[in-house]
């Protein structure tokens, strides 16, 4: 769906709202059983004609092809342009009576239409026409005959296109204008009572066929005729059947329905029967329905997995029976995880399975819901989105600072309080899955979603990314980054094409820095088609780059609507379908059936998303908090006012800041965004409500109370009284935003929009403001870099982003100097869009279906490096009221893999601030890398003066490159450069570290002190650590488990543990915790060589 413009309220790109769901759900339903050519004996319903069927548009929206409104997923469908008129046609293949056409209308829906009929697809008749379409979902009864229909619009009822989630056609031969019924998805015979004419054995009796379980069966004796039925309990209408037939199935047979068992009306009849998996649509009531064969098609029996009853009604919510009596063993204990998860599915079905690994298509409580198993002691699960905050348009939350903002902080700290602040938002919001943090790299400023993401370093989102999941998780709550991967533009004309090389080194890295340092407990994958391979069914993406790669431990779900397959996606993956389970319901359980998706398979998928419910001790958890719940704190808003002040960038400052209430006696603050108007976060899945936005007048009349300096605000829709109040005050700031910022659209410019609803350009409003004033300041509010052809005629200026709701209060404290600036930019701004990386057409937003992403690894600072461009303002800058030195570089020599770096900060200014010391690595000139690369950074905070020597470590890993002939990575000998400063463009000290020899290794591995002191290679790779990936247990419950009872002469140590809980140096851990929570817990082996390897993960103590 689409986002709105600034000043209206953001809605979902994905199903957001409860009544989108159900009109959804009704024709998911529809499209994956009436859509089948029935081959009923009631000639008087309507066949659906289109689907499948060729269809043509007069244009089409980015990659939102005609085709997409006739293929029966109602997660794709067709856009237009903006534009009137409008059509859609779909091609029937020959003349056909037309009796209804459904039209599901995404938000874009036209409000004058017409359905056409035509037979040469030339001349069109009107079969139904209307001036107040209402969008929704319309089903229109109409009479025409005609091989070509369309629609056919005049009149869009948004300022976007037209935008079809599925058009439907009607007719056929049966001709007549009765509307077809909505046949469920889930069968009336799950469980009941069962006969049959024979069985072949007692292993193989009628009731395995109404099971749910595709991996039981009846089977028949080797005879004709045989049947079997099943007694529904009570007369039911009956609208269609699906056969999963063994290898032994019927060439011909019957359908039938009986109201007492004797009497039997036959609603189905063929004898070309085709085996496999056979859906039938038909109509008919009765308590009985049997299959009646009268011809096999092998010289055994009729064997049927599974035989499903379908009745007119939705989606059911409740899960199948199966398994389980409640009595679950697992509850309350502290064995090792895998030992519980074992325990459960020794219980499940194959339908209990699969019914956990699809959302029920319900977005009440929560965005997303997965249907529990109460017999199994397995819990609903809710998944609402972020990452800024509890979003979807829920109420009493803090809206936070935007991703980044965030990441202008480069702090770590700060950040996972920012985690635990929303997590414990999540948490009283009943919540078990919060969906971010988001970290795909901004690869270019007009990406729409640049404010919801970091930056665009991997090194720097992986480090925030980690620390983020880390806050989260401590309050008990699921983290779930997202978008894997490659996912960098919201309109791309097609496939993204990116080589290896460039994903491993470039899209990849943080999710995998993500899943080592923060044990995030679920991913999402993304929209994007990465080299022609849909993401959610990308096995480079998801089972290479996170599961063997990365060792990630946790479940995959899809985007809203993501999911393309249901073979593919298994196989490469994908664990759970969101937010239905239209490929990941029936066709999962057929695809276990037939093999072309393995148990093994399967038993993975249940034990990722079971294992991560121990994690966090679901099973042992009461379900807490409410939808409803008032969950903002005072603590929380501090943190949202901390993070918007480390998160604002001083850009400019020609020593008009701070202001000071003594000098400065009458202020104008400018602009719509200064007001009620402010952009304080984007539009979209990440939008969140504020509980109390601080406009910046608001913040800054605040701060002066009392001192006798006056503040006026004028928002300047009538530019030239704006003008004639920053001549007469002593100081002009200027608020100006971009609503660039939304899910589903890119913009075209960077230059900024208008200021409100006038007519007049925010860039214009700012030249003639500081033409009035040369005492004006700038703070701009922006989803990521814009132009700034005023620059040089504005005093100072600010960078915000979207920084929350506590907006007011932080500019004021910044402006002011009540707080240091200490924000740097975590993307570099161009001097114009001809800069930037991505700057053909074929590179941004692609051309011919594919979007090249040729300018490979140099995206972000390392383009501007390559190509010697001087940006307007480098990665990694931003200005304080205070100045800083750089010196005593000192770099160590490899040992162990390891070099340990000094650097000596120094603040040699006249006031106490923070500075960001950032260091690069430069690799050799014949490893193809980039000029340099950030590979740490420490935040100090000085007083005047006042000098610290910081420390970091730089790993092999931190050199290596992505060697695409060994498939692995290398660090390559050589010299490498060490570079310190305080921007991506100021790096005063420099050192050398050299690496005696090549070292090749899954993560690059290390090199031994003796082998650097001898100038060899150490070709052993770091210890490699099984990872558990969760624990849990209740409090006071004793624990004694042993972490790897396979190794030998290792010592282990741990952080992050419960208290109470102690582990040995031989690795066995002991003690019963004695605080409720969770914990991130880090285990690290040595060997007496001095090789160590570490693995993180999870572990819950419950009340």
């Amino acid at each position: 769906m689409r986002v709105t413009p600034l000043g209206l309220s953001a809605i979902r790109k994905r199903f957001r709202s409860p009544q989108a769901i159900m009109l959804l759900a009704l024709v998911l339903i529809a499209s994956a059983y009436l859509s089948l050519v029935p081959t009923s004996s009631h000639a008087a319903t309507p066949v659906l004609l289109s689907q499948g069927k060729p269809a043509t548009a007069s244009s089409v929206q980015d990659a939102f092809t005609a085709a997409a409104a006739v293929d029966g997923n109602t997660g794709t469908r067709w856009s237009s342009a903006a534009s009137d008129p409008q059509w859609l046609q779909v091609d029937l293949g020959s003349s056909q009576p037309i009796s209804q056409v459904v039209l599901n209308w995404e938000t874009a829906y036209a409000t004058a239409f017409k359905i056409q009929t035509s037979a040469d697809g030339s001349t069109w008749n009107d079969i139904y026409s209307t001036t107040t379409g209402a969008g929704g979902t319309q089903t229109l009864n109409v009479t025409g005959t005609g091989r070509y229909v369309r629609m056919y619009g005049t009149q869009r009822a948004t300022q976007w296109g037209y935008s079809l989630w599925e058009f439907q056609v009607y007719g056929g031969s049966g001709g007549g204008t009765t509307p077809p019924a909505t046949c469920g998805n889930t069968t009336a015979a799950l469980g009941k009572p069962a006969t049959a004419s024979s069985t072949e054995n007692a292993g193989t009796p009628a009731q395995d066929a109404f099971d749910g379980n595709a991996g039981t069966r009846w089977s028949s004796a080797a005879s004709d005729p045989q049947w079997v039925q099943v007694d529904l309990g009570s007369s039911q209408s009956i609208c269609g059947a699906q056969l999963t037939w063994e290898t032994a199935y019927a060439k011909a047979y019957q359908i039938q329905l009986s109201d007492n068992g004797s009497t039997w009306n036959t609603v189905y009849s063929t004898t070309t029967g085709p085996g496999g998996v056979e859906n039938l649509s038909f109509s008919g009531t009765g308590r009985y329905v049997r299959m009646y064969g009268t011809a096999r098609a092998t010289q055994y029996g009729y064997s049927l997995w599974e035989f499903t009853v379908l009745t007119p009604g939705g989606t059911s919510t409740t899960p199948p029976p199966g398994g389980g009596n409640g009595d679950c063993p697992w509850v309350g204990s502290t064995a090792p995880v895998a030992t519980r998860v074992s325990q459960v599915m020794a219980q499940m079905t194959t339908a209990q399975k699969v019914s956990i690994l699809h959302g029920n298509n319900s977005a009440t409580p929560y965005i997303g819901n997965i249907t529990g198993i109460p017999s199994l002691c397995i819990p609903n699960i809710g998944l609402q989105d972020g990452p800024a905050g509890v979003g979807d348009g829920v109420g009493g939350v803090t809206q936070m600072p935007s991703g980044n903002a965030s990441a202008a902080t480069f702090d770590d700290a700060l950040e996972q309080q920012y985690g635990a602040a929303i997590g414990a938002e999540f948490a009283g919001k009943g919540v078990q899955v919060a969906l971010g943090p988001t970290l795909n790299i901004v690869r270019d400023p007009r990406w729409g979603r640049s404010f919801e993401s970091f930056s665009e370093d991997p090194y720097l989102n992986g480090r925030l990314a980690a620390a983020d999941i880390r806050g989260i998780q401590s309050q008990g709550v699921m983290a779930e980054m997202k978008h894997v991967a490659v996912y960098n533009i919201e309109n791309p004309a097609g496939t993204v094409i990116v080589d290896k090389r460039t994903m491993q080194e470039l899209y990849l890295p943080a999710f995998q820095a993500a899943i080592q340092q923060g044990s995030p407990a679920a991913a999402m994958c993304a929209y994007s088609i990465v080299n022609s391979v849909p993401a959610c069914q990308n096995p480079d993406l998801l089972n290479t780059g996170l599961y063997q790669q990365a060792n990630f431990g946790g479940f995959v779900t899809s985007d809203w609507g993501g999911t393309h397959s249901t073979v593919e996606s298994a196989n490469a993956g994908l664990t759970v379908e969101m937010p239905n389970g239209y490929f990941y319901a029936d066709f999962l359980a057929q695809a276990v059936a037939n093999g072309t998706v393995t148990q093994t398979t399967l038993n993975t998928m249940v034990s990722r998303l079971l294992t991560q419910f121990f994690a966090f001790g679901l099973f042992d958890k009461a379900p807490s908090g409410s939808h409803d719940a008032t969950v903002t704190t005072p603590a929380h808003v501090q943190v949202a006012l901390q993070g918007a002040e480390e998160g604002a960038v001083l850009l400019k400052n020609n020593g008009i800041l701070p202001l000071s209430t003594s000098t400065t006696h009458s202020i104008a603050v400018i602009g719509w965004d200064g007001g009620a108007g402010v952009q304080s976060i984007g539009g979209g899945s990440a939008t969140v409500t504020s509980s109390g936005t601080v406009w910046p007048i608001t913040g800054i009349q605040n701060r002066v109370a009392g001192t006798g300096t006056t503040v006026q605000y004028n928002d300047a829709t009538n530019l030239s009284s704006a003008v004639t109040l920053a001549r007469s005050s002593d100081v002009a700031i200027v608020f100006a935003s971009d609503n660039y910022g939304n899910e589903e659209h890119d913009t075209t410019t960077l230059d900024l929009p208008n200021n409100g609803g006038s007519t007049t350009s925010q860039n214009d409003m700012i030249a003639q403001v500081a033409a009035a004033n040369p005492h004006t300041i700038v703070v701009l509010d922006n989803n990521s870099a814009i132009n700034m052809p005023w620059l040089s005629q504005v005093a100072g200026v600010f960078e915000a982003f979207y920084p929350g709701q506590q907006i007011g209060t932080a500019m004021a404290a910044l402006i002011f100097g009540d707080v240091n600036p200490s924000g740097k930019l975590p993307v570099t701004f161009p001097k114009s869009l001809a800069d930037v990386p991505a700057s053909t057409p074929a590179q941004w937003p692609g051309t011919n279906g594919q979007v090249q992403y040729s300018e490979g690894l140099n995206v972000g600072y390392k383009w501007y490096d390559a190509k010697n461009i001087t940006p307007l303002f480098p990665f990694g800058f931003g200005l304080s009221y205070t100045s800083f030195g750089f010196s005593n570089l000192q770099v160590g020599a490899l040992s162990g893999g390891n070099s340990t770096v000094h650097v000596t900060v120094t603040n040699t200014g006249s006031r106490a601030g923070t500075e960001v010391a950032q260091l690069y690595v430069g690799d050799p000139a014949s490893t193809g890398e980039p000029v340099h690369q950030l590979r740490g950074y420490q935040r100090v905070t000085l007083n005047p003066g006042q000098a610290q020597t910081l420390t970091f470590t730089v790993a092999t890993h931190d050199l290596a490159y992505w060697n695409t002939g060994t498939n692995n990575w290398t660090t390559a000998a050589g010299t490498y450069q060490i570079l310190v400063g305080d921007s991506s463009r100021n790096l005063p000290v420099t050192g050398t570290l050299t690496v005696p020899t090549t070292v090749n290794a899954a993560m690059a591995a290390t090199i031994t002190p003796k082998a650097a002191a001898a100038g060899q290679a150490a070709t052993a790779a770091p210890l490699t650590v099984p990872n558990p990936h969760g624990m849990s247990g209740p409090v006071h419950a004793a624990v004694d488990w042993t972490f790897d009872p396979n190794a030998s002469g290792l010592a282990y140590t741990a952080t992050g543990l419960p208290p109470g809980i102690a582990l040995s140096s031989a690795g066995r851990f002991t003690g019963a915790a004695t605080k409720a929570g969770t914990f991130t817990v880090t285990v690290t082996a040595r060997n007496a060589a001095g090789a160590s390897g570490s693995a993180t993960f999870v572990w819950t103590a419950t009340p």
